[in-house]
């Protein structure tokens, strides 16, 4: 009786973490996304012409979007590598 118990709740532990996982890789990846459409769009809203050592509000957004940006592709890189490790194994 006791084993039952214990198999069935590690198979619901598991089932619940496994979902709660994929989750946060769909929020993460879509995250990434819309960080990369704005990070593209303020790149190409930064005027060239101004004065030297002026930052104007769409060149800091394109700048701190970096800090966004690299820690979501290196979160995605992961996943990749662990759904490829997934069907592979």
């Amino acid at each position: 009786m006791i084993s039952t118990v214990t198999t069935t709740t590690t198979t619901v532990t598991t089932v619940a973490s496994t979902t709660m996982a994929a989750g946060l890789g769909l929020i993460a990846t879509l995250v990434l996304i819309a960080g990369l459409i704005t990070k593209e769009l303020t790149g190409a809203w930064v005027s060239p012409t101004g004065k030297a050592g002026t930052i104007t509000l769409p060149q800091a957004v394109d700048r701190n979007l970096n800090l966004v940006i690299v820690p979501l592709l290196l979160t995605f890189a992961l996943i990749v590598v662990v759904k490829v490790l997934e069907v592979l194994h």
